[in-house]
């Protein structure tokens, strides 16, 4: 009900900016350059022909709509050239009507008649052989030159079909990404939830093959000690960004025209500048509005496509970054075609000139913050302040420097968008969730471990509006803590959900940030436990429940807090019977630093473990144990919640495998496979474990070890 209350105002949002933009645009922009050049050819080929009133030139209509000399020359220009009087009279009445003067309103008719009655009177310049052009005010109506009409129809129609192509490759570029959404919308319901078979066995076949070029791209990264991150790589991204560098490649190089006699650049390396200027100016506003758009946490593409939200953040960056791209070479062809035109020394003091360097300058910056990653991970706080303040500043110098061109309707998504979305979130924290809420805060440190480096804090959710707050297994939220100077602070943490209990927990491991600060109010009060007021907004994410029960088996390879989603998985999974209809044995491979996490999740763990019909296989990797090494907690009073290893293990005496030492994720791997049963790989946790598992996997799956269909799902978030 939510998602489909979402879905519904966000469909209602998207029709509301489109019918703000179809009002809005500009239909010189937008329609063809054949049905605008005729006016503007006839206009320009008049008044540089001769001058019938003072104040006439060019871009001045003043003299064509109220002087029945200059009218009638018009008049005579249009028949003469056959143009369509519809659209001619169209742009006219426009132009006239743009002055304010009075209500204009020519008709065929009114052409048609001064038509007749300048030829009886037209003459031609050589009639007139001591006319000065620049002073001579002529009575008489003039025929235009047949090559001045064609000069000045070609430079309208070039420069207005040149907008039209940006605006053409834009809505290419948008059309590719709906289509593509589609594509992932209908692989989400074919091979996820109905999974025929013939289409099973195909996909698989099909990644073998992709898996090949892939794992040649891998190896030749590790190779040349390329640092990037190989989970960026994929058949998705990869088609994604190739399509779409296609697309605006091709639409900022494509079908440009010079020529001598342009009445608008003399020369040709200016037309060229300006029609590159114009072009990518255009083009930029597409990938713009689109990253703002994948950026939204209510994203119901999220839900439709099944990708995570690091897929669209990957991508909300990645179309910011084009964005910023397009607009620089817009700002640089631009600046060259101001300095082939003497034009520089007047152009750079006008304000929607300066406001689009402002622009251009302060995307540069919010894209190199957003890609560098030691600022995201060290500084986030900061940086999420300054990123939300730039782009403010941002959208400002974009209204600012599209006003006076009348362009402000390619802006008007992105702002629609964005505001949409951050009214959604305020409807989920304060409506769906109820607002900042007591619940309970439970701080778990291992004292019996010298490594005070590995500290948890659980929230254990209970108080909140059940009846709209509805969350599955593998939904996340962005959790805001009611703590004196941050409590507007949200950082993203997945839900731990059991079964079908309506509770859930959130585990937080202690770092900096507003993680440190809770800790700190922790030990100044000197309890383990507290009431804390909290607030989330969500639930965000999609739930595999259904795509993990149509696999016999489920095997989780994890690390650390990562455990969180992929532990309600394993509470609810049962076995499918599309298969072979066994139950396998499902298998947990964990990767600890120390027992203290295990601790965390003990309730959570014995609630699994007492399920007979679960039959789950449960291995523990610690780097740091060592058998028969751990003592018994140190007194710390009579509330302490702590205790020791060795009574942990204790309890959880033949229910699940101690190892010593880093997990191997390759051997995890190995080990389904070499089974040979119908099963599902999950992992989640730290990007270096992620990796080396689905690698292994692409190389399990090129060896063609098993004849079943093993499929793999990563859980990982990356922001």
């Amino acid at each position: 009900m939510l998602l489909s209350t979402k879905l519904f105002v966000f469909l209602v949002a998207a029709a509301f900016n489109f019918h703000v933009v179809a009002a809005k645009v500009s239909f010189a922009k937008w329609e063809t350059a054949s049905e605008i050049s005729p006016f503007y050819g006839c206009k320009v080929a008049v008044t540089e022909t001769a001058k019938y009133c003072e104040t006439d030139d060019q871009y001045i209509y003043g003299c064509q709509c109220d002087d029945v000399v200059a009218f009638g020359a018009m008049a005579y220009c249009a028949m003469e050239n056959n143009v369509n009087l519809d659209h001619f009279l169209k742009y006219f009445n426009t132009e006239c009507n743009a002055l304010l003067v009075k209500k204009y309103d020519f008709t065929k008719q009114d052409i048609e008649d001064s038509y007749k009655n300048t030829s009886k009177y037209i003459k031609t310049i050589a009639d007139f052989p001591n006319f000065n052009y620049t002073t001579d005010i002529l009575r008489t109506p003039v025929k235009t030159p047949q090559l001045y009409y064609s000069l000045a129809y070609r430079t309208y129609y070039d420069y207005y079909q040149n907008c039209s192509w940006g605006i053409i490759f834009g809505a290419i570029f948008l059309g590719f990404w709906l289509f593509y959404f589609v594509v992932f919308g209908m692989y989400q319901v074919l091979f996820k939830y109905i999974r025929p078979t013939a289409l099973i066995n195909a996909e698989f076949k099909f990644k073998k093959y992709i898996y090949i070029m892939f794992s040649k791209l891998y190896n030749w990264l590790d190779f040349c000690k390329i640092p990037i991150d190989p989970n960026e790589f994929n058949l998705t991204k990869c088609i994604g960004i190739g399509a779409t560098l296609i697309i605006f490649f091709v639409g900022s190089c494509w079908n440009y025209h010079s020529f001598e006699g342009n009445f608008f650049w003399a020369k040709r390396s200016s037309q060229i500048s300006r029609y590159v200027g114009d072009r990518t100016g255009y083009l930029c506003m597409f990938p713009l509005n689109l990253s703002i758009f994948l950026a939204a946490r209510n994203n119901f593409l999220l839900w439709c496509t099944g990708w995570n939200l690091a897929d669209m953040i990957f991508f909300h960056k990645f179309f910011g970054l084009l964005a910023v791209v397009l607009a620089s070479a817009h700002g640089i062809a631009y600046w060259v075609n101001a300095v082939k035109t003497d034009y520089y020394s007047e152009s750079y003091k006008d304000d929607y000139w300066i406001a689009g360097v402002y622009a251009i300058v302060i995307g540069a910056a919010i894209v190199i913050l957003s890609n560098h990653r030691f600022v995201r991970k060290h500084f986030y706080e900061i940086f999420l302040v300054i990123h939300i303040v730039l782009a403010v500043v941002f959208v400002i110098g974009i209204w600012r420097h599209l006003n006076p061109l009348d362009l402000v309707q390619y802006i008007i998504p992105f702002i629609g968008i964005w505001s949409l979305e951050r009214l959604i979130r305020l409807i989920n924290m304060f409506v769906v969730f109820g607002g900042y809420r007591k619940n309970t805060a439970t701080l778990y440190i291992d004292e019996s471990n010298d490594d005070k480096n590995d500290i948890f804090i659980k929230l254990d959710i209970n108080n909140y509006n059940k009846s709209l707050f509805k969350i599955k297994e593998g939904n996340f939220g962005f959790v805001y803590l009611g703590l004196p100077f941050c409590f507007w602070q949200s950082h993203p943490f997945t839900f731990i959900k059991i079964q079908d209990s309506e509770n859930f927990s959130i585990v937080m491991k202690v770092k900096k940030g507003i993680t440190m600060k809770l800790y700190k109010k922790f030990l100044s009060l000197g309890v383990k436990t507290m009431d804390l007021r909290v607030c989330i907004e969500g639930p965000y994410g999609h739930s595999e429940r259904d795509f993990t029960n149509k696999h016999d088996q489920l095997c989780v390879i994890t690390t650390g807090t990562g455990i969180a989603g992929p532990l309600g998985y394993l509470s609810s999974h049962r076995a499918s019977k599309s298969f072979d209809g066994q139950l396998k044995p499902n298998v947990l491979h964990w990767g600890v630093k120390s027992f203290n996490i295990v601790k965390t999740l003990e309730n959570e763990l014995k609630t699994v473990l007492s399920d007979k019909n679960l039959n789950i296989e449960i291995n523990i990797y610690c780097k740091n144990f060592v058998f028969n090494s751990y003592v018994e907690p140190k007194k710390s009073g009579t509330d302490s919640l702590t205790s020791s290893t060795s009574e942990l293990l204790a309890n959880f005496k033949d229910k699940f495998n101690v190892v010593s030492g880093y997990m191997n994720s390759q051997n995890c791997v190995d080990s389904i496979f070499e089974e040979n049963n119908s099963s599902l790989i999950m992992t989640c946790g730290l990007m270096s474990v992620s990796y080396q598992v689905k690698k292994q996997y692409m190389e399990n799956v090129i060896k063609n070890k098993s004849t079943n269909h093993i499929s793999f799902i990563d859980e990982s978030q990356s922001w």
